[in-house]
């Protein structure tokens, strides 16, 4: 379908963007081959300055080849031909910095560091190093800091605009590692701000977010656009809500372009009309273990047994900030968890107390089966690691991208070097009845990806290599920190979650996500709240009707 009703010519001063009859290609070699992005060209899109006639400053891109199409509108990939592309007001103005593209499923913008690391530092900094450290959030948002090249020496006013409209004014002097996902994310939107930008496009500016997060990071965006007269491309998944300040929407194939172009209304119609149910509503209504009755934490394990991991009294306090506070929480073997809140409630400290990356796992906090965790008491961090399975978007950060899709799998079977050492080669390491029935069970994802390098792939087969490295094992402790969260094909996505529920039935799993339908069925749920005031409270699940 042509956007013939929204792509209208538009003075070259209203007009950020526009491609025309135009595809796209990575390499120059590729041009004689005619391998391109798209099996179809381009015919007609245009970003426009906000407030604009016709209404195409604020745009929404769904479908499989998304991303792609953000990178064409950023100024990558080759234009087919040349002129196909054009900036028309950019070419008028200095159009360095004039577009920022950020992808959210990418971890750039601030050093990579594991928990461990993250939390031994964040621990031993004094109060003053890190209120004052070059680190700090408003050196990261203005370029002040060791990590770019961009001057810090930017208009007070402007930034303190900035951070204003996005929320961060409280958290400037914070260490921005120590900053919660959702402070994070806005915290890179003000850094790619921070140059003033004509246009901004964002891949996935949502996930990983919970509600309250998410709605704020929309409305910061909308109103950047109206205050600061910035243009806005977003990158959904078609299960994702479409904000309601969105003007113009396309979805996007690698076979044919753009298939659907319009008003959002018109194009999610469409898409409902065009798509198989389940690829729209990705499972959201698979699941109906959504209905939980509040329980005690004595009911959880029978008197006579030991629960697998369990919590007394735990409080984690950095310098009289409360990060858990007083947690009593008893996990019996082979139950299915999610651990629920919102974003800086405590969530990823608590997983990594169980996997000893924080500093305090040593301070008995825990018991693992029945032995107290401390300094002496025999275990270590490679021995508790080797019982654990993860997939985590810190892990994920982690990968050599020159590690295949078949080596970063075969990785989990190597003993004895923790979870986030990627280095060592389990092609090797003989395969177990378990670890071969996981091979056979996927067999058909491996075999199109088992020897392309895990920088090449996609998002989706990047998240299914974590995923079957932490279940390769059998591990007794799976965790499942945002495991699913970009995984676009919603029969994976039920293959996965079904092995979760019927293959590792017996073993002990802790999931965190934001999205319900991004979650194996669970049995219970510890849902974490407050900030100055942690709280907390347990659940289960009850099969709905």
């Amino acid at each position: 379908m042509r956007c013939t009703s929204i792509c209208r010519k538009t003075l070259s001063e209203n007009c950020l963007l526009k491609i025309t009859n135009g595809n796209f290609t990575s390499e120059y070699k590729d041009l004689k081959s005619n391998k391109t992005l798209f099996g179809s060209a381009i015919r007609d899109f245009e970003v426009t300055k906000p407030g604009s006639p016709g209404k195409s400053s604020l745009w929404a891109i769904f479908g499989p080849a998304k991303s792609d199409f953000l990178q064409v509108a950023a100024g990558r990939f080759l234009s087919v031909p040349p002129l196909s592309r054009s900036y028309p007001q950019l070419q008028n103005d200095n159009g360095h910095n004039k577009i920022q593209f950020l992808n959210f499923r990418e971890s750039t913008g601030i050093d990579k560091v594991h928990l461990s690391a993250r939390y031994e530092s964040f621990s031993y900094k004094g109060e003053a190093e890190i209120s004052d450290d070059v680190n700090s959030v408003y050196n990261y948002i203005t370029g002040a800091n060791n990590y770019n090249s961009n001057s810090g020496h930017k208009d007070p006013k402007y930034v303190s605009n900035l951070l204003e409209l996005l929320n961060l004014g409280h958290l400037s002097k914070k260490w921005i590692n120590s900053l919660s996902n959702g402070q994070l994310r806005r915290a890179k939107l003000a850094k790619a701000l921070i140059n003033k930008p004509q246009l901004l496009i964002l891949d996935d500016p949502f996930l990983g977010l919970d509600g309250d997060s998410t709605k704020l990071v929309s409305r910061s965006l909308r109103d950047i656009s109206k205050d600061l007269s910035i243009s806005v491309m977003l990158g959904l998944r078609v299960q994702d809500d479409v904000p309601e300040w969105i003007e113009k929407v396309a979805f996007v194939t690698h076979e044919d372009g753009i298939k659907i172009c319009g008003t959002p209304e018109s194009v999610l119609s469409s898409i409902r009309e065009q798509l198989p149910a389940e690829t729209v509503h990705a499972g959201k209504n698979k699941n109906k273990m959504t209905s939980t009755e509040k329980i005690h934490n004595d009911e959880l394990v029978h008197p006579d047994r030991v629960p697998h991991i369990e919590f007394k009294n735990a409080s984690v306090i950095y310098r009289g900030l409360p990060i858990l506070q007083d947690l009593n929480w008893r996990i019996p073997k082979g139950t299915h968890w999610r651990i629920f809140g919102a974003n800086g409630t405590g969530k990823t400290t608590i997983l990594s107390l169980i996997t000893a990356d924080h500093p305090q796992s040593w301070r008995s906090v825990l018991s693992v089966d029945g032995v107290l965790r401390k300094t002496g008491s025999g275990s270590n961090f490679f021995d508790i690691n080797n019982k654990i399975g993860i997939s985590s978007p810190e892990l994920h950060s982690l990968v050599p991208s020159n590690k295949t899709f078949m080596q970063v799998i075969l990785n989990g079977l190597v003993k004895n070097i923790g979870n986030s050492n990627f280095m060592f080669d389990g092609s090797k390491v003989p395969l177990d009845d378990f670890a071969k029935h996981v091979l056979s069970t996927f067999n058909d994802e491996i075999n199109a990806n088992a020897n392309t390098p895990f920088g090449q792939l996609s998002t989706t087969s990047q998240k299914l290599a974590l995923f079957l490295r932490s279940v390769i094992k059998k591990p007794e402790l799976l965790i499942l920190d945002e495991a699913f969260s970009c995984i676009d094909d919603p029969l994976l996505l039920e293959k996965c979650h079904s092995f979760v529920e019927k293959d590792l039935r017996d073993t002990t799993v802790l999931q965190i996500a934001h999205i319900d339908w991004e979650l194996p069925k669970c049995d219970y749920v510890i849902h974490l709240t407050g900030d100055d005031q942690r709280s907390y409270s347990l659940h289960k699940y009850v099969q709905g009707q």
